[in-house]
């Protein structure tokens, strides 16, 4: 009898415990995963994903709301040689339903992903998100904050285990749920994705670049806006027209700047009214003109 008391009040004490509520994850939240091998997950709620949306190009801010000491408590003071990874998504039945994900180097023909593809991101996502929520499951981090927590990757709660369906396969790509690497390696910038379903948003493409994570080996995360500058390849000309090629970044939209004198304001250079969409390859545009003498520079949106 005294043994059935002591169990029934232990059990009792572990539901009473706050650790298991502390984690507040609902859909629409950007969560920051860290990962490394013979070390714990460490997993952070970022708040809001629409706190990275609908900014300028070449917005900056650092983010904060979360504290690396959690992490530099397990991996040590350097994070270099960890594994970071961005993830967010919204709900299924959200009017426009969106994945966003981290990425190094994206494949240029993964951006067309069908309506399961989608689901299966939303799954991965929102099971890295929801899993610590239930008790028992994991360990907290730490008191403060309460948006974190360290988790041994063999739990059925942490990011390892959930993307990989407890197998410990295809783990970079998100269990084989994104179709391109998804960590990068700290210090080191994550290319920001937004990812819907092509049935949905067939033109221009589905997916775009949001902008661009970099966290630093001591813990500082920057975050900037807008896609990646292009830079261009080559310049041609035949007759009165002039080929541009140029770098692209997938479902974003360039134009044409251009002048015959340099040294006025960029801002004042006229832009071309033809436009590209960006497939992550070297693209072209062409200008009619008159002049051989004439500049250019890339308008990205």
């Amino acid at each position: 009898m005294k043994k059935t008391i002591l169990l029934t009040l232990a059990l009792l004490a572990l539901q009473a415990t706050p650790q298991a509520r502390a984690w507040g994850y609902k859909d629409g939240d950007l969560l920051l995963v860290l990962r490394s091998s013979g070390h714990n997950n460490v997993e952070y709620d970022l708040g809001s994903v629409s706190n990275f949306l609908g900014h300028a190009n070449g917005y900056t801010t650092n983010v904060t709301g979360w504290n690396p000491s959690v992490a530099t408590t397990e991996f040590g003071s350097d994070l270099t040689g960890v594994k970071a990874i961005l993830l967010a998504t919204t709900s299924p039945a959200n009017a426009t339903p969106t994945a966003w994900i981290s990425s190094t180097e994206p494949n240029v023909n993964a951006y067309n992903g069908s309506q399961s593809d989608w689901d299966g991101l939303y799954g991965a996502i929102n099971g890295v998100g929801s899993r610590p929520i239930y008790p028992f499951n994991v360990t907290p981090a730490a008191a403060t904050p309460t948006n974190a927590y360290v988790i041994n990757p063999s739990s059925g709660a942490s990011y390892d285990y959930t993307v990989a369906a407890g197998s410990g396969n295809g783990i970079p790509k998100l269990g084989g749920n994104a179709p391109f690497v998804v960590e990068q390696t700290v210090p080191g910038a994550l290319d920001f994705w937004a990812v819907k379903p092509s049935a949905i948003y067939p033109n221009p493409p589905a997916d775009k670049l949001i902008g661009t994570f970099t966290l630093a080996a001591n813990g500082v995360l920057t975050f900037v806006a807008g896609p990646r500058a292009s830079s261009i390849s080559s310049i041609s000309r035949s007759g009165n027209v002039s080929t541009v090629r140029f770098t692209t970044t997938v479902g974003n939209t360039y134009a044409l700047e251009y002048t015959n004198t340099l040294g006025g304001a960029a801002a004042t250079w006229p832009v071309d009214a033809n436009t590209v969409v960006g497939d992550g390859r070297i693209d072209t545009l062409n200008h009619t003109n008159s002049s051989s003498a004439e500049f250019y520079k890339i308008q990205t949106q």
